[in-house]
C-alpha cells in the first residue's frame, strides 16, 4: 500500500469512529486528521470535503455487504428462498459486527435528509440485487405477488430491527439473552422464519428451515 493509500485508509478509519461517536457536526476535520495522524488539508486532498468523506465512510461500510448480496442474487443454482435465508443471516451478522453502521443510518434519515438521494445511489447495488432476487422468486412462484421494492424493503427491515433490539440490551428484559451466539441464534431463526413466511405465495403457509 502506498503512503497515499495508507493516509486515505487512516482517514476513513478515524472518520468512521469519530462520526459514529460524535455525529457529523460533532466530528471536526481537525479532529479527524489528528486521529489519522495527517495534516488538516488531507481531507480536502483525498475526498474533497468533509461531506464527501462522510459519504465515503458509508460506502466503505456497505461495499462488503453489497458484494455478497449481489453474488447471492446471481447464484441461480441455489433456490431463491434459501438464498434469502442466507442473505438475512448475513445482513444481521454484518450489522452485529458493525454496530456503528446503524448510527449512520439513523443520522442520515433524521438529520441529513438532503443527502438521501446520495445514500440511495450508494445503496443502489444492494437495492437492485434484492429486487432481482424477489423477482426471481415471483417468477418461479416461491414468493408472493407484490411490489418487488416494497418486499425488498420489508426484508431488510427485519435484520435491522432485530439487531437494534438485541444488541446491548440489559439482561432480564428479553426472554432469551442475546449476549451469546446461541441466544442470538434464537432471534435470528425467528426473524428469518417470520420474513420467509411473509413472502409465502399463500398466507399462512409454513416453510421448513431449509426452504
Amino acid at each position: 500500500m502506498s503512503s497515499t493509500e495508507d493516509t486515505r485508509q487512516r482517514l476513513l478509519k478515524a472518520a468512521r469512529r469519530l462520526f459514529a461517536e460524535r455525529g457529523y457536526d460533532g466530528a471536526s476535520v481537525r479532529a479527524i486528521t489528528r486521529a489519522a495522524g495527517s495534516n488538516v488539508a488531507a481531507v480536502g486532498y483525498h475526498f474533497g470535503s468533509k461531506e464527501a468523506l462522510y459519504k465515503e465512510v458509508i460506502r466503505a461500510m456497505d461495499d462488503p455487504l453489497a458484494e455478497r448480496i449481489v453474488a447471492l442474487s446471481r447464484d441461480e443454482d441455489t433456490p431463491v428462498r434459501q438464498r434469502i435465508r442466507i442473505l438475512l443471516q448475513e445482513v444481521f451478522q454484518h450489522l452485529w459486527d458493525n454496530p456503528d453502521q446503524t448510527r449512520f443510518m439513523v443520522e442520515l434519515r433524521l438529520y441529513r435528509t438532503e443527502w438521501l438521494a446520495d445514500l440511495a445511489q450508494i445503496l443502489a447495488p444492494i437495492t437492485e440485487a434484492l429486487i432481482r432476487l424477489v423477482q426471481q422468486g415471483q417468477s418461479e412462484g416461491t414468493i408472493r405477488a407484490g411490489d418487488p421494492l416494497l418486499l425488498a424493503m420489508s426484508l431488510m427491515s427485519q435484520p435491522v430491527y432485530f439487531m437494534l433490539v438485541t444488541r446491548k440490551i440489559p439482561q432480564g428484559i428479553l426472554p432469551v439473552e442475546p449476549s451469546t451466539e446461541a441466544g442470538r441464534a434464537v432471534y435470528l431463526d425467528h426473524m428469518v422464519d417470520f420474513a420467509l413466511a411473509g413472502l409465502a405465495p399463500t398466507a399462512g403457509v409454513a416453510h421448513g428451515r431449509g426452504s
